[in-house]
């Protein structure tokens, strides 16, 4: 009699042993579950340029706010330098200038004179345009971003897209504007350097 009722007691408190390391373990995953999140992304695909990139949505860190807004302004730049439309050309010569740092809109403004025979001005005239598809755009370091872009140009029944990267060394300045000039750069980005190199795709 002795004998089972010892053997109830260790089966007893086998059981009762094996529920709390259940619960222990239960409650533990159930810790740890909240550590592990799934991030969705979509894969978007443009049609007519094939070119690939991941919607995404932006954290609350404000490193990321920074750079989405340092792309926004580098790609603003590169459409309005590298593009263009004839009845858009001033906006666009406007854009760059207030976008630029004096030595820079000097320069720029030498590039699209008129008597220059590679200004835009004369390079595509009232009837061809260029526009520009951004690719991709990375920060090399905190003044310095890289634009791939396609540029394809119209002229009539002619289309011609060809590839290029441009390097662009920038920083924000708390200059002096008008209300209406701060509609166009509203946190004083400006580019100090800007180059643009033909990309050969393989």
């Amino acid at each position: 009699m002795m004998q089972i009722e010892r053997s109830n007691r260790i089966a007893w408190s086998i059981a009762i042993a094996s529920g709390i390391v259940a619960s222990v373990s239960v409650f533990a995953v159930a810790g740890l579950t909240p550590l592990k999140t799934v991030e969705p992304f979509v894969v978007r695909v443009d049609n007519s340029t094939g070119i690939v990139d991941v919607v995404s949505a932006l954290t609350s860190t404000a490193g990321t706010y920074d750079e989405a807004v340092t792309k926004y302004f580098a790609a603003k730049y590169v459409r309005a330098r590298e593009g263009y439309v004839w009845s858009e050309a001033q906006e666009n010569f406007r854009t760059i200038a207030l976008l630029s740092t004096q030595p820079e809109q000097t320069r720029f403004a030498g590039v699209y004179r008129g008597s220059n025979p590679e200004s835009p001005q004369n390079i595509y005239g009232r009837g061809a345009t260029a526009r520009i598809d951004i690719a991709s755009i990375s920060l090399i370091n905190q003044n310095v971003v890289s634009v791939r872009y396609m540029r394809t140009i119209t002229r009539g029944e002619e289309v011609r897209t060809t590839h290029w990267v441009a390097t662009l060394t920038f920083s924000y300045v708390n200059a002096p504007m008008s209300s209406t000039d701060r509609l166009v750069n509203p946190l004083g980005f400006v580019v100090s350097e800007y180059r643009a190199d033909p990309e050969e795709v393989r």
